[in-house]
């Protein structure tokens, strides 16, 4: 018997309805975003790192802390005749502590100046001693024109002045301790600050 697969009511088409089959529709892969953004990043760091490393003009300078503070301090001349002396104090009398911290590892900037001045005179810092009647005089009247709001002369703000100098100047040397000072500091255990 035999079964022929038609529509009802339908004849049976002839073979030339049938076709071949076609080829394959080859549909693109799309693009890999992914690595295309990698590789931009990477062009991009690389580009601003040689930037960075070849757009220095020169070698930036370390200044030492005797450095660093005299140019503060000749940066705050400029104070000198203005109508009030407390910018002056107060920028003459930082310069100083920040020296004080950096040369001297000395919290200065954080203490109060009676506190500082207690250091010294509990010899913590013997480097200071031969120095600490002239900076105990400086820091009080640079407080008392900070904060009492007095007003000194330009004269007097210049000599104000040329005393932060004078002590950066004379303190940025190790100081040479006699023979004696120099055995007993060896035996003795570090103090810290």
């Amino acid at each position: 018997m035999l079964f022929s697969a038609t529509a009802f009511g339908q004849d049976a088409a002839p073979a030339e309805d049938i076709r071949d089959v076609k080829a394959l529709v080859e549909i693109p892969q799309p693009p890999d975003f992914g690595l295309w953004i990698a590789l931009a990043l990477g062009t991009l760091l690389v580009g601003f790192l040689a930037w960075k490393f070849f757009k220095r003009p020169g070698r930036s300078v370390l200044l030492s802390p005797a450095e660093r503070a005299l140019a503060e301090i000749e940066s705050a001349r400029t104070l000198v005749g203005e109508e009030s002396s407390e910018p002056l104090a107060n920028a003459v009398t930082a310069a100083v502590r920040r020296y004080l911290e950096a040369r001297f590892g000395i919290a200065a900037p954080r203490r109060t100046t009676e506190e500082f001045l207690r250091s010294l005179q509990s010899k913590r810092h013997p480097e200071l001693v031969p120095y600490g009647e002239d900076l105990g005089r400086f820091l009080r009247f640079c407080d008392a024109v900070k904060f009492g709001r007095g007003e000194i002369a330009v004269e007097t703000r210049a000599r104000l002045i040329e005393s932060a100098r004078n002590f950066v100047e004379a303190s940025r040397q190790p100081i040479s301790t006699p023979p004696a000072e120099q055995a007993s500091q060896r035996t003795a255990p570090p103090v810290s600050a």
